[in-house]
């Protein structure tokens, strides 16, 4: 697996795609907002997000657009009721949506992780068209971005289906700081094993593509 896939790059995306709205959730409640509104601001920022993104590249690309969707339902929703545990929910919702989306693209199309991969070649057009020749061409490659996408998945999927017992067992409070623990848990325990994952793919591509020059020159000097 090539270095120029930039796992770091890609993981650093998501981070900022899938969490950033976990930061304006704090800043809210540490301002003095409702639990509410700071879970309300979570959700238009993560739209914000989105959107800023899919305007820097230029482009609607698919990877923004699912997050986008998931934001804009969890924003309508967000105006049913003033609940602050129907709003907790409702981000359960959101990321079981997400989950599911990383889960399906693994089967149909391209996993969700490979275009937001693909967003990081943005303004290169020799990276962009070795991206896509890799992914056309090596099995491995895109065996790589669909084990990534499915364990996303599973995880965001897990962390949906625990919270909505959790929330409704639990007083406001306490459902607002376990619902929060539980999905850094998540996105730490995700982040810590892309990490492994992706330094294990790269050095067997390292691997991969030395043994392949090896047998080059070996049919070279034979011919």
């Amino acid at each position: 697996m090539s270095k120029n896939v930039g796992f770091l790059a890609i993981l650093k995306s998501l981070l900022w795609d899938v969490g950033l709205s976990l930061a304006a959730y704090f800043v809210a409640h540490w301002l003095g907002a409702s639990d509410y509104v700071a879970l309300l601001a979570g959700s238009l920022v993560a739209a914000v997000r989105v959107l800023w993104v899919a305007a820097r590249t230029r482009k609607f690309d698919l990877f923004a657009a699912v997050m986008l969707g998931v934001f804009l339902v969890g924003l309508g929703l967000s105006f049913l009721t003033g609940s602050p545990k129907f709003l907790l929910i409702k981000e359960s919702f959101g990321t079981g949506i997400a989950g599911l989306a990383f889960v399906v693209s693994c089967f149909v199309g391209r996993p969700l992780i490979y275009h937001a991969a693909l967003r990081m070649q943005e303004g290169d057009a020799d990276r962009a068209a070795e991206f896509e020749q890799k992914w056309r061409d090596l099995p491995q490659f895109r065996r790589v971005f669909r084990t990534m996408s499915a364990v996303w998945g599973t995880g965001l999927l897990f962390d949906a289906i625990v919270r909505i017992p959790l929330v409704l067992a639990l007083s406001t409070s306490a459902a607002v700081t376990t619902s929060t623990v539980l999905f850094i848990a998540t996105m730490v325990l995700l982040t810590l094993w892309t990490v492994r994952f992706a330094k294990a793919a790269q050095a067997r591509g390292a691997r991969h593509e030395a043994e392949a020059e090896t047998a080059a020159q070996a049919q070279a000097a034979q011919a």
